[in-house]
C-alpha cells in the first residue's frame, strides 16, 4: 500500500484547505522526508487526516471513531481526503462532516465517507460499506494499519525497559496478540460453566420420580381387574336401559291418552259456544252469488260520495283563488309605487355622486398639473435609490480605506501622521494626493535613518566579537609566551619586543567582552527586526496608495452620476449622511404621484358608472309607469289603501301576480268538472241498485236490505272461517292421538312392562349401577395416569442419561483445554503465544538493526520468556539488560523494533509509506547520521519513509521537508522544501 497524496480541510490548527503530494518531486524521490516545524503546528494533523480519510478515526483519539473536535475552531465543515495505491489499482477515500447548513454554530451533523475507484466510480458510500471497502482493498484493518503504518517511537521505548508483566500488555497492543488472553480466559471460564451445566442437568435427572417395580405391577393387575369388572357392569347398564325405555314410552303413552281426552272434551265446549258464529258464517256464504253486484253497489255509493265531497272542495277552492287574486293585484300595484319610489332616491343619489365626482377630477387634474416634474418619478425612483445607495456606500468606502491607511500610518510615524494626515481638504483629489505622498516621501527618510543605525549597530557587533576572538587567540597561546626572549622575533606577529615573556598575563576580562557582545548581538537583532516591520508597513502603505484616491474618485463619479439624474427633480446631492433621507423623500413624492393618478382613475371610472347608473333608473322608472299603467282595473268596494301586508319587491309581487291568475283560472276549470262527475256518479248509481232489488227479490233475501245485512266483512269472515277449521282440525288430531296411544298402551301391558312402584325400584337400581361404573371410571383413569406418567418419565430419565453421557464425553475435551491453555486471567495462553510473536518480532527487528547497528543483536531471555536482552557482539556476544542501553542506543534499537512489526503488522500486505513520530532527540550526531542512513536504505524496498521531529539537526540533514509553520490566531499553514 503506497499513499499517493492527502488533501485535508480545517483540521484542528490546519484551517482551509491543504494539499500534500508524495507522488509528485520533491516528496516522490526523497524516499526520506521530514515534517517539521515547533510544537502545536499541526505536524500531527497530517496523520489525523490520512487515518480519518482511509477509516473515519484520527489517530491520536483512540478508538474513537468520527471525533467531534478535529473540526478547526470557528467552522462549519471539515473533510479529509487519501489517494493511496494497491496492487488492484488507485483508489480515493474521503471522509466529510459538517454542522447545520455549513455555519459554525449550527449543529453537528453526521459523518459522510465514500471510496472511489480510479475513474471516478463511486464504491461506497455509507459509513458501514466504506469500512469493509477499505479493510478489503488495504487487507488492513484500522489497528493493524497503526501498527504497519504510523510508528510510535515512546512506545517501543517503553518497551525495551519494562518488566515482564508490563512487557506482555505492550506486545498485546502493539502486535494486537490480546485475542490469545481473551482464548485463555474462554478456556477457563467455558470449561467451569460446562461443568456448572452438567451438574444441575444431572441433579435434575435425579429429581424425575419412577415406580418401584412392584409397585407398578400391582398397579397394572388392578387397572386390568378394573377393566373386566367395567365391561360387565356397561353390559347390565346398557340391558337395563332397553327396558327403562319401555316404561317411559308407557308412560308418555298413559300421559298422551289423559291430555287427548281432556282436550277433546275442551273442544266440545268451545263447538258449543261459537254456534251461533258459525251459523253467521253459513248464512254469509249464501250471498257469495251476489258478491260482485254487491261490490259494484258499494262503489257507486262511494264514487258519488266522493263526487260530491269534490265538488264542494274545488268550488270553496274557487272562491280563495278569486280572493287571492285580488289581493296579488293590491300587492302588486303597492310594489310599482314603492319600486317608484326607490328608484326616484337612486337616480337623485347618482346625480349627486356625479356632481361630487367631476369635482373631485378637477382637484385632482390641477395636482397633478402642479407636480407634472415628478410624473417619471416612479419609474426613476429605482434607478435613483441605487444611485443613492452607490454614492453612500462609494463615500462609506473612502471613509474606510482613509481611516486604514490612516491608522496604518500612525503605528509607524504617529507624530508625522498628526501633523500630515489631518482630515482637512480630503475630499480634494489633488490635496489628498499631497497628503499620502509627503507622509510617504518622511517614512521612507525613518526608513533609511533606521537602516544606518542597523549598519552602526552590525558594526559594533562585529567589533565585539572581533575583540573577544583575539582574547581567546591571546589566551590560548599562553604556553608559547614562556618561549619568547627578548630581541628574538616572536613567530605569531614578528614584534621584538615581548611584553609578557616574562611571566606576567594580559588583561583580557573576557567575561565583559562577551556580555558586551550579547548586548550587541540583542540590539542588532533588535534593530533588524523593527527595520523589518517598518519596511513591511512602508511596502503595505506604498501598495494601498491608490485606494484612497480611487475611492475618492468612485465619490466623484457617483456625485456627477446623480447630479445628472436629479436636476429635472430640481433636487441637489444630498450631504453625506442625508442620502436615507433624500431616497425616503423621493419614494414618498413617487407614491404620491401613483396615489393621485390612481385617484384619479378611480373617480372618473366612478362617474362613468354612476352616469350609467343614472340612465338605467330613468329607464326603469319609465317602465314601472308603463306596467302600473296596463294593471287591470279594481272593484269599486276595494281602494289601493286596503293593502296592509309587507311591500315584495316587484319581482316577487308580480311572480305572486302570475300564479294568483294561473290559480283561479285552474280553479273555476276544476269546479265546473267536478260538478259534472257528481251527475255521472248519481246517474251510474240508480242503474245498478235498480239492477239488484229485482235479483234480490227472486231469491230467499227478499229485499235488498236483508241481503246486504247477511253479507259479513271480509275480516270478519275471514275470522270465523278459521275459527271453524281450528275446532275440525284439533278435533281430528286429539282423535289420532288418543287412538295411537291407546294402542302403546296395549302393546306394553302385553310385554309385562313394569308400571308404578315396580318402575321407580327398576330405576332407582339402575341409577346405582351408574354410580359405581362412574366411581370405577375415575378409579381406572387416576391408575391408567399413574403408569403413563411413571413410563414417560422412564422415558425422560433414559434419554436425558443418553444426551448426558455426549455432554460428559464433551467435558473431557473442555477439561483437557482449559488444562492446556485455559487460566482465569488468560495469562497461560497469553504467555505462550506472545513468545512466539516475540520471536517473529525480533527476527524482524534484527534484520533492521543490522542496517543501524552491527554491534548489537535482540535476543530472548532463556530464563524468563518475555523478557529480552541485548547481544553485544563487539563483545565476543555477551548479553546484557536493555536498560544498559544509552539514550542513543536504545532509539535505535526501538526503531528497529517498530521497523520489525511494520512487518510483522503487513506481512500479508506490502507497506510503501512509513510514518515515524518523534523519538529522535535523544541521537547524538553520529548516531543521527547513522539512523537517518539506515532510513534511506529502506528506499531500495521502494518505501517512503517520513520523519516527524522538531530536532534542528534532523532539519539539516534531511533536506525534503514538510514544514508546519504558525501562523496568528492558532492557525498554521504547509509547504513543502527540498
Amino acid at each position: 500500500m503506497k499513499i499517493h497524496s492527502i488533501r485535508l480541510k480545517n483540521l484542528n490548527s490546519l484551517k482551509g484547505e491543504h494539499f500534500v503530494a508524495f507522488n509528485t518531486e520533491p516528496l516522490a524521490g526523497a524516499g526520506l522526508f521530514a515534517i517539521t516545524g515547533p510544537t502545536g503546528a499541526g505536524k500531527s494533523t497530517l496523520l489525523d487526516a490520512i487515518t480519518l480519510g482511509l477509516f473515519g478515526r484520527a489517530a491520536r483519539y483512540g478508538n474513537e471513531s468520527n471525533p467531534e473536535d478535529v473540526m478547526s475552531r470557528h467552522c462549519g465543515e471539515c473533510s479529509a481526503e487519501v489517494v493511496f495505491e494497491v496492487p488492484a489499482g488507485v483508489y480515493r477515500a474521503t471522509w466529510e462532516r459538517h454542522r447545520a447548513r455549513n455555519k459554525p454554530d449550527g449543529a453537528l451533523q453526521a459523518p459522510k465517507r465514500y471510496i472511489y475507484d480510479s475513474a471516478g466510480q463511486v464504491l461506497a458510500e455509507k459509513i458501514g460499506d466504506a469500512e469493509k471497502q477499505i479493510e478489503a482493498l488495504l487487507g488492513l484493518n484500522y489497528d493493524r494499519f497503526l501498527r504497519s503504518a504510523l510508528l510510535a517511537q515512546g512506545e517501543f521505548s517503553k518497551f525495551l525497559k519494562a518488566k515482564a508483566d508490563e512487557r506482555a500488555e505492550l506486545l498485546e497492543s502493539l502486535t494486537g496478540t490480546e485475542i490469545y488472553s481473551r482464548l485463555g480466559q474462554l478456556a477457563h471460564s467455558e470449561t467451569g460453566k460446562k461443568e456448572a451445566e452438567l451438574e444441575k442437568k444431572e441433579d435434575h435427572l435425579k429429581q424425575i420420580p419412577i415406580l418401584a417395580e412392584t409397585e407398578r405391577t400391582e398397579l397394572e393387575q388392578s387397572f386390568t381387574a378394573g377393566e373386566a369388572e367395567l365391561k360387565k357392569l356397561e353390559s347390565d347398564i346398557e340391558e337395563a336401559g332397553r327396558l327403562l325405555d319401555k316404561i317411559k314410552q308407557l308412560q308418555s303413552a298413559r300421559k298422551t291418552e289423559k291430555t287427548s281426552r281432556d282436550a277433546l272434551q275442551d273442544i266440545d265446549t268451545e263447538l258449543a259456544k261459537a254456534q251461533g258464529e258459525i251459523d253467521r258464517l253459513k248464512r254469509h256464504q249464501l250471498t257469495i252469488p251476489f258478491a260482485e253486484d254487491l261490490a259494484r253497489l258499494e262503489s257507486a255509493e262511494k264514487t258519488l260520495a266522493s263526487a260530491e265531497k269534490n265538488q264542494k272542495e274545488a268550488t270553496e277552492a274557487h272562491e280563495a283563488a278569486k280572493q287571492s287574486l285580488e289581493k296579488a293585484i293590491l300587492a302588486l300595484r303597492a310594489a310599482f309605487q314603492e319600486a317608484l319610489k326607490e328608484s326616484k332616491m337612486r337616480e337623485d343619489l347618482a346625480s349627486k355622486a356625479i356632481e361630487k365626482e367631476n369635482a373631485q377630477i378637477k382637484e385632482i387634474r390641477e395636482w397633478l398639473k402642479k407636480n407634472k416634474s415628478d410624473a417619471g418619478l416612479s419609474e426613476q425612483v429605482g434607478d435613483l435609490t441605487a444611485a443613492i445607495a452607490d454614492l453612500k456606500n462609494a463615500r462609506g468606502e473612502f471613509l474606510r480605506t482613509w481611516t486604514d491607511w490612516k491608522g496604518t500610518a500612525t503605528g509607524i510615524l504617529p507624530d508625522e501622521a498628526a501633523k500630515l494626515l489631518d482630515d482637512s481638504g480630503i475630499n480634494d483629489e489633488t490635496r489628498l494626493t499631497g497628503k499620502l505622498d509627503a507622509f510617504l516621501e518622511e517614512s521612507k527618510k525613518k526608513r533609511d535613518s533606521m537602516e544606518q543605525d542597523c549598519t552602526e549597530a552590525e558594526r559594533q557587533a562585529n567589533l565585539r566579537k572581533d575583540h573577544l576572538e583575539k582574547a581567546k587567540l591571546v589566551t590560548s597561546l599562553a604556553d608559547h609566551r614562556h618561549g619568547l626572549k627578548s630581541g628574538d622575533p616572536c613567530p605569531l606577529c614578528g614584534a621584538l619586543e615581548h611584553p609578557y615573556a616574562e611571566g606576567a598575563e594580559p588583561n583580557l576580562e573576557m567575561a565583559i567582552l562577551e556580555s558586551e557582545l550579547k548586548a550587541a548581538d540583542k540590539k542588532l537583532s533588535a534593530l533588524r527586526k523593527a527595520l523589518q516591520n517598518f519596511e513591511q508597513t512602508l511596502k503595505t502603505l506604498t501598495t494601498d496608495r491608490d485606494k484612497p484616491l480611487g475611492a475618492l474618485r468612485k465619490i466623484h463619479s457617483r456625485t456627477a452620476e446623480l447630479t445628472g439624474m436629479l436636476q429635472p427633480l430640481a433636487t441637489a446631492v444630498p450631504t453625506p449622511g442625508s442620502e436615507d433621507e433624500l431616497r425616503k423623500n423621493l419614494q414618498k413624492r413617487a407614491k404620491e404621484y401613483s396615489d393621485q393618478i390612481e385617484k384619479l382613475k378611480a373617480s372618473e371610472s366612478t362617474l362613468r358608472e354612476e352616469t350609467r347608473t343614472k340612465a338605467d333608473v330613468e329607464k326603469e322608472i319609465g317602465g314601472l309607469k308603463t306596467k302600473v299603467e296596463k294593471l287591470p282595473p279594481l272593484r269599486s268596494e276595494i281602494s289601493e289603501s286596503a293593502f296592509s301586508g309587507k311591500i315584495l319587491t316587484v319581482e316577487d309581487a308580480e311572480n305572486l301576480h302570475s300564479n294568483a291568475v294561473n290559480q283561479e283560472n285552474v280553479s273555476r276549470t276544476q269546479a265546473e268538472e267536478r260538478k259534472k262527475d257528481k251527475a255521472n256518479a248519481a246517474q251510474e248509481l240508480t242503474v245498478i241498485k235498480q239492477t239488484l232489488e229485482k235479483a234480490a227479490a227472486a231469491s230467499e233475501f227478499e229485499t235488498l236490505e236483508q241481503l246486504k245485512l247477511a253479507k259479513l266483512p271480509a275480516k270478519e269472515a275471514e275470522r270465523l272461517q278459521l275459527l271453524e277449521k281450528n275446532l275440525n282440525e284439533r278435533t281430528t288430531k286429539e282423535n289420532t292421538l288418543l287412538d295411537q296411544a291407546l294402542k302403546e298402551i296395549e302393546k306394553h301391558l302385553g310385554e309385562k312392562v313394569p308400571e308404578g312402584d315396580d318402575a321407580i325400584t327398576f330405576q332407582e337400581t339402575q341409577t346405582v349401577r351408574k354410580e359405581t361404573r362412574d366411581q370405577l371410571l375415575k378409579d381406572q383413569t387416576t391408575r391408567n395416569n399413574q403408569l403413563q406418567t411413571d413410563t414417560n418419565n422412564r422415558k425422560i430419565r433414559e434419554n436425558t442419561d443418553r444426551e448426558l453421557a455426549g455432554e460428559r464425553r464433551a467435558l473431557i475435551v473442555w477439561q483437557k483445554l482449559r488444562e492446556l491453555i485455559g487460566s482465569h486471567d488468560g495469562a497461560k495462553f497469553r504467555k505462550y503465544a506472545q513468545s512466539i510473536s516475540l520471536d517473529i518480532l525480533t527476527r524482524h527487528a534484527n534484520r533492521h538493526l543490522t542496517r543501524l547497528s552491527d554491534r548489537y543483536r535482540i535476543c530472548r531471555d532463556t530464563k524468563e520468556a518475555l523478557n529480552l536482552q541485548i547481544e553485544d557482539l563487539d563483545q565476543a556476544g555477551v548479553r546484557r539488560p536493555m536498560a544498559s542501553l544509552s539514550g542513543g542506543e536504545s532509539f535505535l534499537v526501538s526503531l528497529a523494533l517498530a521497523l520489525g512489526l511494520s512487518d510483522l503488522a503487513g506481512r500479508t500486505v506490502r507497506i510503501d509509506s512509513l510514518f515515524i513520530d518523534e523519538g529522535f532527540g535523544t541521537l547524538d550526531p553520529e548516531t543521527l547520521e547513522i539512523a537517518i542512513a539506515a532510513l534511506e536504505t529502506l528506499r531500495q524496498d521502494n518505501k517512503t519513509v517520513g520523519v516527524i521531529s522538531h530536532v534542528g539537526l534532523l532539519k539539516e540533514r534531511i533536506s525534503t521537508q514538510i514544514v508546519v509553520e504558525k501562523l496568528a490566531g492558532g492557525v498554521s499553514q504547509i509547504r513543502t522544501v527540498s
